[in-house]
This record gives structure tokens, sequence and C-alpha cells, in this order.
């Protein structure tokens, strides 16, 4: 019997059906984006550091996955070009960082210093330099984790929209699908178990590429999906989107590698961060950043004396008394005819109550891009075609709905795509369409962003003089000069649909 047994056990093992053998792996994918703030309600890397600590604690393969959307807007990016975010992220150790819009918010060139001081892969699948043809300087198309005895791939694409709304004529973008196809196979080559997919914006071909197999996973974020056109779209069952800012994705995977391709088991939750303890030494350095702050941004500079509301679906849909200020205020610095500013602008999401203080801070949050001041030539047809470009998306609340000074307009949100501009007026009188007007935007604009391509051709003037101060400069000194600032809604940009004013 002795010599039975081992007998016996080696025949069973060798002619038991393949399943018995599995033996299934277990994995987590934290996943987070979209955290541009380091203190209030958005900043939460220090709770977040002690969700990973806490997961990594309980399995030796923890993933952690971020998605970008960070580097700007904020107060302190508007400083350090959101070098900051990256020092956060380091200390949270992410196995890599897709690319999103927001990582463009201060060009590319920045994007790539920002690579360059990441510990981590910094992935962009689709994303070239348009002059080369190669990835952007300090980026990857992909990256390859090992964690316990699990790999996984990491891919990160990104929509059309990003040149059209920063206008980035040096980049280009890969078919989307095709890049990914490519990508994911080399991976599996390498020996990835799983492929993920990280994405922002609004890609039809989700489903289709989870449901053949050539991704396992894809990974979103957008906290203000509500107001996107692809809201009501079907989510496949491995999509994970999350939907709110204060929610982490943990995924709870099974892997079963007996078959020739992995088997995989997804469960997921979306977690609130909100409640979890600060990690102490991750907490320190955003008290250092937000004492480094304080420093400039708690400087009084003015009153209000008109309650203002910056809320982004306030700003995006009609005309706004804090948007009328700063058109208003570059219009005169530039000594233009007409201010047209896009609502996109305008980030500080906040409402002011009389008799609030304006500090240095809250115009650095309200306007936390590090945007000039252009004067440029358009003629009446020209301005007419950039203000229906502004309407063309009205029913996603789209950052290009215009802010303006010096002309009024009147539209119809009910009538077509091209065709919604009715009326604009100039000093009282309609808008000659042959006659040339000096216009004052910002550099974003003029360089076509949001959609404004008629700015592109537009002659500039006297631009020497006037880039030797930002935006939010320009309105912090006119702040300063006016002390209590009260601006109202004066009938500048009317929906004239259903008689709605």
């Amino acid at each position: 019997m002795k010599i039975l047994v081992p007998i016996f056990v080696f025949a069973l093992t060798i002619f038991m059906p393949p399943y018995l053998h599995a033996k299934t792996e277990h994995a987590t994918i934290v996943f987070s984006a979209e955290m541009p703030e380091i203190s209030g309600s958005n900043g939460r890397y220090a709770q977040l550091a002690t969700l990973l600590k806490k997961e990594r604690a309980q399995s030796a393969s923890t993933f952690f996955y971020f998605g970008g959307g960070s580097l700007g807007p904020s107060i302190l990016s508007s400083l350090d070009q959101g070098a900051h975010i990256i020092d956060l992220l380091n200390s949270l150790e992410p196995d890599a960082m897709g690319v999103s819009k927001r990582e463009f918010s201060f060009y590319t060139a920045n994007l790539s210093l920002r690579a360059y001081d990441a510990i981590f892969p910094t992935v962009s699948t689709n994303i070239l330099e348009r002059e080369t043809g190669e990835v952007l300087d300090g980026v990857v198309t992909s990256s390859l984790t090992y964690h316990g005895k699990t790999s996984i791939g990491f891919l990160s694409i990104i929509d059309d929209s990003v040149i059209e709304e920063y206008t980035f004529r040096q980049i280009l973008l890969k078919g989307a699908a095709q890049a990914v196809i490519k990508s994911a196979k080399d991976l599996r080559s390498k020996g990835a178990d799983i492929i993920v997919l990280h994405y922002s914006g609004y890609y039809p071909m989700i489903n289709e590429l989870l449901e053949s197999g050539v991704i396992d996973l894809s990974l979103h974020k957008d906290e203000s999906y509500h107001a996107n056109q692809y809201k009501n779209r079907e989510y496949h069952e491995r999509d994970i989107f999350v939907k709110r800012s204060q929610d982490v994705a943990i995924v709870s995977l099974a892997i079963d590698k007996s078959a020739k391709r992995p088997v995989i088991d997804i469960d997921w939750e979306a977690t609130d961060i909100s409640s979890y303890a600060l990690e102490k030494n991750v907490d320190e350095q955003v008290i250092s950043y937000i004492n480094r702050l304080k420093l400039v941004s708690n400087i009084e500079i003015g009153v209000v004396g008109t309650p203002l509301d910056t809320t982004r679906d306030v700003v995006r849909t009609g005309e706004n008394s804090f948007g009328n200020y700063v058109t208003d205020s570059i219009k005169s610095y530039a000594g233009a005819q007409l201010a047209i500013v896009n609502s996109g602008f305008i980030r500080g999401n906040r409402i002011y109550d009389k008799g609030a203080i304006i500090t240095r801070g809250s115009v650095t949050n309200e306007l936390p891009y590090r945007n000039r001041v252009v004067l440029i030539e358009l003629t009446g047809k020209e301005i007419f075609t950039s203000l229906e470009n502004a309407f063309s998306t009205l029913e996603q609340n789209k950052g290009r709905f215009p802010q303006i000074s010096g002309l009024n307009v009147e539209y119809n949100s009910k009538a077509a795509f091209g065709n919604r501009v009715e009326v604009i007026t100039y000093n009282g009188l309609p808008l000659q369409l042959a006659e040339k007007y000096r216009v004052a935007t910002t550099d974003y604009l003029a360089s076509g962003g949001d959609g404004y391509e008629v700015f592109k051709g537009a002659v500039h003037i006297g631009d020497k003089n006037l880039a030797t101060r930002l935006v939010s400069d320009i309105v912090m000194d006119k702040i300063i000069e006016d002390k209590l600032i009260s601006p109202i809604l004066e009938g500048r940009i009317i929906d004239n649909s259903d008689g709605k004013q």
C-alpha cells in the first residue's frame, strides 16, 4: 500500500481533466482619476493613499491605475503646471497613468516634462507628434506590470476633442481601434494575462473591443457624464465607469490560467474615499503645498457687491455676470471694440454671496489657465461664424459657449446648428458683415481652440505689448482698482426659443 498510493496519485494527476489542475489567481485593480485639486471636496490624495495601503496589505497582486485628468486646472497648477500632482502621485506609486485631456492644460511640452518627473509610466496609445510621427517625448504607448503571479498590460486612448478643444496642431491621433488592437496583441505576446484600457471621451467601439476579447477590462471616470451626449449609452459589464468625484473603483479579479487564454471573472464596486483617514506622509505633502499657496492666494483684493454664480452649468448656458466682468476687463486692457472668451475658461464652480471677500486665490481658481490676451481683427461675418460655433454644443453644456463684451447676441437654441444666431448688434446697430472689428480674446481661442477655427487666420494687433500679463492678472488688477465688484446681467446673450429670455 505504501507503494501503490503514490502511484495511484501520480496516475490520477496525469489522467484527470485539465480543469481539475486549475489554480485560480486573484488580483485587485484600484482605479481613480480627475483629481486636479489637493484640498476641499476634490482633494483626496491622502485618503486614496490610505485605501491603497489597505488594499496592498491584503494582496501582493494589487495594481493601481490613475486615469489622469489632473495636471490642471487648479490654483496650484497655474503656478507649477501640475508638478505638485506628479509629486503626490509618486508617493502613491501608480503602476501607470493614462493621459486625459486635462494633461494638455499647459501644452504638450509641459506634459513631456511632467512625464519625466513621474516614477511611473505615462501612457497614451494613440497620440503622436505630427512632425516626427513618433510618440510624445517622455510618454509611452503601453505598460506591462507584474504583481504576484499576475501581469497586466495597460493602454490609454483619448478622443479627437483634445485637438479641437486644446488646439494642438503639433499632435495627431492614430485610429484608436487600430492602435488598441496592435498594442494589445504586442502586450499579450510579452506575457500579459489581462489587457486593461483606460479611455477618456466617448468611444462606441469600447463594447466591441471588450466583446471580441481584444481587451479584458476598460476604465473610465467622468463626473460630468450627465451633461454629455453619451450619458444614456449601454455599458458593457466589463466597462468600469466611475461617475462621482469622491469614488474610486476597486476591481476584484479571479484569473484561471488553465486555458490557452486566461479566463477572468470580474467584480467591482465604487468606493467613496471621502470618509477614509488621511495617510500621514501624503497629508504632510498636501499641507506643505497648501501652506505655500496660502502665502500668495490669501491676499485680499476686493469685495463682492452683487452675488456671483460661476457654477459649471450656469456659466456654460447663458450670459454670466462674472463672465461680463472678465470680458469687460480684457476689452478695456486691449483697447478693443469687442471681447469674446469661451465659458470653459471660467472654472471656479462656486457661488459668491454679497459681501464675500475676493482674494488672489479666488481669481486664480476662477481663471486657472495661464492664458494671455490677444487682439485680433475680425469681420462681422467672421464674428457670426464664431458665435455659431459657440452655440453649436448647447445640448452638452460644452465650454465653447461664449461670454462677451461690446456686443449683444440673440440666438435660438432650438434651431439647427449653423442657423442659431439670429441677431448681433454693436452699439445698438446691426453688426456689419463686411466691417472689421478689433476683438480681444485669449491666445487659446486665437489659435482655434474650442472650435473657434475662424480666429486662426485673423490678423493679430499689438501682441508683443499684450503678452506681458495673464488674463488672471488683468482681472486681479481690475478688482484692485474697483475694490467693490458688482457686475450684473445686461441682456448680452438672449435665447429666443419659445420666447425664453
